[in-house]
């Protein structure tokens, strides 16, 4: 089930989406990470973010393996409208060379 605000879509899988997208944040108990990465691919996605706790070294072996874009091991509030804790967060891995490309 599929939490809902007022006047945002929601869609139980990957391949309900109405029309292709470019990527997805995927967050999800490492035992279902897998899972979402492989529809994902055969949805034709071809960039991934596995958000920091929903890591799973297969999901992330069969991106590579699959020549998929995927990040891993950062917190994508870093860079969704981030908080000022994580905005520093941001500018210490950037300066430091560590941001995901």
């Amino acid at each position: 089930m599929c939490g809902k605000k007022k006047g945002e879509s929601c869609f139980d899988n990957i391949q309900s989406l109405p029309e292709q997208v470019n990527g997805v944040v995927v967050v999800v108990p490492p035992n279902q990470t897998e899972k979402v990465v492989k529809e994902a691919v055969a949805a034709g996605i071809k960039h991934i973010w596995i958000q920091q706790g929903a890591e799973s070294s297969n999901a992330i072996d069969f991106c590579e393996k699959n020549g998929i874009n995927v990040i891993y091991d950062h917190c994508i509030l870093m860079f969704a409208e981030p908080s000022l804790i994580h905005k520093c967060h941001r500018y210490v891995w950037r300066v430091l060379g560590k941001l995901p490309k």
